[in-house]
């Protein structure tokens, strides 16, 4: 009896290890995007915390400095380390760059926005500020950045296209069965016994 928990202890921890290896090896991008995202949410805090608080620069310039800073650091960990399989090769690297930065603008708007209020209007601790905002700025980042370094399967626009068609080969399939079971059974070669 105590053999045999043994050896079914032991295969579930080979499964579950087997797992485990498939998960990391699954959502590489993702462990590794977390990894130097983290390194580049620090450079962003520690240069607004520089400039904010020890150069006493106003907020917003501080954190829009801080911004370029990281992010331009980011891009490059994004394009050498963390995104290196199923690469975009078909675009430049300054194509990438602008299309990166074009995404990033964007998160700047909620980034701007979450250290105003929590600074100017809530007199929040500027480092507690600045860590919330990294993180909820980082999930959309994320987003955002896979699609700009990984080769698209297909854009948005062709899988609605390629769904369109599938649907309209669905009912073209459904309009010949339906015509062929009246077709058979006006001329008697469907029985319904």
């Amino acid at each position: 009896m105590a053999n045999n928990k043994k050896d079914v202890t032991a295969v579930d921890q080979a499964q579950i290890r087997r797992l485990g290896q498939k998960l990391i090896k699954r959502h590489r991008n993702l462990w590794v995007y977390m990894v130097f995202g983290f390194v580049a949410a620090l450079i962003n805090t520690l240069v607004f915390m520089v400039l904010h608080s020890w150069w006493h620069n106003v907020m917003v310039i501080s954190n829009t400095i801080a911004f370029i800073v990281s992010n331009l650091a980011s891009f490059w960990f994004n394009q050498k380390a963390v995104f290196i399989n199923n690469v975009d090769h078909e675009h430049s690297t300054w194509h990438k760059l602008i299309v990166f930065f074009t995404y990033r603008v964007i998160s700047l708007i909620p980034d701007t926005l979450i250290m105003l209020v929590g600074l100017s209007w809530l007199h929040l601790n500027a480092l507690l500020v600045k860590i919330i905002d990294q993180i909820l700025v980082g999930v959309f980042n994320y987003l955002t950045t896979r699609s700009v370094f990984q080769k698209q399967e297909h854009t948005m626009i062709e899988r609605a296209k390629m769904r369109i068609q599938e649907q309209k080969k669905k009912e073209t399939a459904k309009i010949k069965t339906v015509s062929l079971f009246f077709y058979s059974k006006s001329f008697g070669l469907l029985s319904l016994s």
